[in-house]
């Protein structure tokens, strides 16, 4: 008798054409804003503090309750922003996760810093904390985190750990708009927090991305790195800085006025329907993805101190692929075969890519730190065990949520097939 998986010539589970899933979605009104805005004869070029930037700082600020922000060209570029605001420089030392996309670290290469990797959770991505406490000293200037896929990290801890050695806390908030940790938003107890708005993400405004902080001197370094003449006059208050006002330190990091005309629509009028389809949506997908089988799949680990997932940026359930006694790659292919829009993550930990390899591609003259000799076992068990599946979002996504269980329990009773 031959095999019902469709990987030995069975019927597919699943029809639908790929994509099954695209972000950003249709947007209603999205266009009609940003011709509304051009139509208007309103700038598409913004010195200051003004316009559309200021709506849409005072949008972030309102809602996350930081006394500043500052929209900026990329996630990539504020993070750049708030390290260099931080006087970070050749010698220092900052505590990177090890695992995350890579530009919540790699600026830090471009200032000349000692990057030194900590493991993370097997069962999360995030920052390990336990591993953070033995890393941090006196010499640790700053700590950098993601809160991997929405996840929050464990807020209170890595402040504690901070708050011993003295070591400001960078918080990459790119996966998480209004994630919450124990009932209190991501972004909001860290010396500065960074949130992406490219594409992908909940909030997009195709290229963007925003700075969000407390401190009157990180906000007025950040603002003189990337956005001098008038947003430096008027928001550079401190006197030893007046000198700078005109050219600031050379670089322009300005967020492009219609990315942030749709910034702010999508943050006005869908962002939080959007976060509570999607967490219902999920919810269902990780419910029936726990009754597959006999259990060989994890849906998403979600920790007590998690109030909420907000964006959540990706949805990667966990595998034993060891005890199932198949590799990742088969049983993707099985999936993929079922009709499934399942693939291998391609993020890798830190330190095996090239960029942060101490022997290759210098930056200037900066020594970048050897952690080839490092093991990070968290890093490995996640990143090994973990798949991309569709971050389905809206109710009318159910029914292919429904074939994608029913896809994911057809390999799973069918191992012995596979084997």
């Amino acid at each position: 008798m031959s095999s019902a998986l469709a990987i030995n010539g069975g019927k597919p589970v699943i029809k639908a054409p790929e994509p099954h899933f695209a972000w950003p979605p249709y947007v209603p009104g999205l266009s009609k804003a940003v011709s509304d805005y051009i139509e208007s004869d309103s700038p598409l070029s913004i010195a200051g503090r003004s316009g559309i930037y200021t709506e849409v700082e005072n949008l972030f600020t309102s809602l996350l309750g930081p006394r500043y922000a500052i929209v900026m060209s990329s996630g990539t570029m504020a993070l750049y922003s708030a390290f260099f605001a931080l006087d970070l420089g050749p010698g220092d030392e900052v505590v990177s996760t090890v695992y995350s996309f890579h530009a919540t670290a790699s600026p830090l290469l471009h200032l000349g810093v000692k990057v030194i990797f900590c493991d993370v959770e097997k069962d999360t991505g995030n920052i390990d904390t336990q591993a953070l406490a033995g890393l941090v000293s006196e010499k640790t200037r700053a700590v950098v985190t993601n809160h991997m896929w929405g996840h929050p990290v464990d807020v209170d801890a890595v402040k504690a750990i901070c708050s011993r050695c003295g070591a400001a806390w960078v918080e990459d908030c790119s996966h998480a708009h209004f994630s919450s940790y124990k009932g209190r938003y991501v972004g909001t107890e860290s010396a500065v927090s960074v949130f992406s708005l490219q594409g992908n993400k909940l909030i997009s405004g195709g290229e963007g991305g925003v700075l969000l902080t407390d401190s009157q001197d990180i906000y007025e370094k950040a603002t003189l790195l990337g956005h001098s003449l008038k947003r430096s006059f008027q928001c550079v208050k401190t006197a030893g800085w007046q000198d700078l006002l005109r050219t600031g330190f050379g670089l322009k990091f300005r967020m492009h006025p219609l990315a942030a005309v749709m910034v702010g629509h999508v943050l006005r009028n869908y962002c939080f329907d959007w976060i509570a389809s999607r967490r219902e949506t999920l919810g269902r997908f990780s419910k029936g993805l726990a009754a597959c089988g006999c259990g060989e799949v994890m849906p998403m680990e979600v920790k007590k101190y998690v109030t909420s997932m907000g964006a959540h940026y990706g949805f990667k359930p966990r595998v034993n692929f060891s005890e199932m006694g198949i590799s990742r790659r088969l049983f993707v292919d099985a999936l993929r075969a079922e009709g499934a829009d399942v693939s291998v993550p391609g993020s890798m930990p830190f330190h095996h890519l090239a960029l942060f390899d101490h022997g290759r591609f210098p930056i200037g003259r900066f020594e970048k730190t050897d952690n080839s000799k490092q093991i990070f076992p968290g890093a490995e068990a996640y990143t090994g065990s973990i798949l991309s599946v569709p971050t389905f979002t809206f109710k009318e996504q159910w029914p292919l949520v429904d074939q994608y269980i029913e896809a994911f329990d057809k390999v799973l009773r069918s191992l012995e097939e596979l084997r």
